[in-house]
């Protein structure tokens, strides 16, 4: 039974269910949209029970996306966006066998490449619902490089949206600080090291320096006195 509820089939329906009601919550009141926004980051968790590693990278990397964006002054409605597409971004881990996932050591270039294709995944996956059409491309691009090194398109600089660049930043963070199979979480100042050195390569400048305004805030509020 265990196996029906997080094979492909059923991830995959529930993806597009769940989104799709979720993503209306423009048009309904907030109480509306609060359910609806839980039952995305259900369906978003039961997806990262695949990947014991990366259980809650979706939730945690929404909260800096929708700051960022907001930073960035991009529309209300294009931050909400970002941040519901940002709790699907690994929804085509459905199709990522699970050894591949959890694998501790390198992966193969054959692995590598079903790796990656979870991005493409994940936007067929949301291309099903006439309402996230707009959110599939955030989901596709969100590993592509400002330098044109990502995937799966190979774009570079403002051939990608902005909020997939943000989304990649944000991510990109999130997965140096926690810990994977395949080796050990940075610490935050190592991983801010790292994401300044990438910008102008692997990410967008403007992104990172908004990212960075906005991780100094937020370390501000945990470390202020209550």
């Amino acid at each position: 039974m265990a196996s029906f509820w997080l094979s492909p089939a059923f991830l995959a329906s529930a993806a597009v269910t769940l989104a799709a009601g979720c993503y209306s919550y423009v048009y309904l009141p907030m109480q509306m949209r609060k359910a609806y926004r839980q039952s995305l980051l259900t369906l978003a968790r039961a997806v990262e029970t695949k990947d014991e590693w990366s259980v809650g990278h979706g939730e945690r990397v929404a909260t800096f996306t929708a700051a960022v964006a907001r930073e960035l002054r991009l529309p209300h409605r294009e931050w909400l966006k970002l941040e519901y597409a940002t709790v699907l971004q690994d929804v085509g881990n459905v199709r990522v066998p699970h050894a591949i996932l959890n694998k501790p050591g390198k992966l193969t270039s054959r692995e590598l490449s079903i790796l990656q294709s979870h991005t493409i995944v994940g936007a067929e996956i949301v291309e099903q619902v006439k309402f996230l059409k707009e959110i599939a491309p955030i989901i596709r691009l969100h590993h592509e490089a400002w330098d044109g090194s990502g995937y799966p398109d190979g774009l570079r600089g403002e051939e990608i949206p902005l909020s997939a660049r943000i989304l990649f930043v944000c991510t990109t963070f999130d997965s140096m600080i926690h810990t994977r199979a395949y080796r050990p979480g940075l610490d935050e100042d190592s991983a801010i090291s790292e994401i300044r050195a990438g910008a102008g390569t692997k990410f967008d400048p403007r992104v990172v320096d908004a990212f960075l305004r906005v991780l100094k805030k937020h370390r501000k509020s945990v470390r202020a006195p209550s």
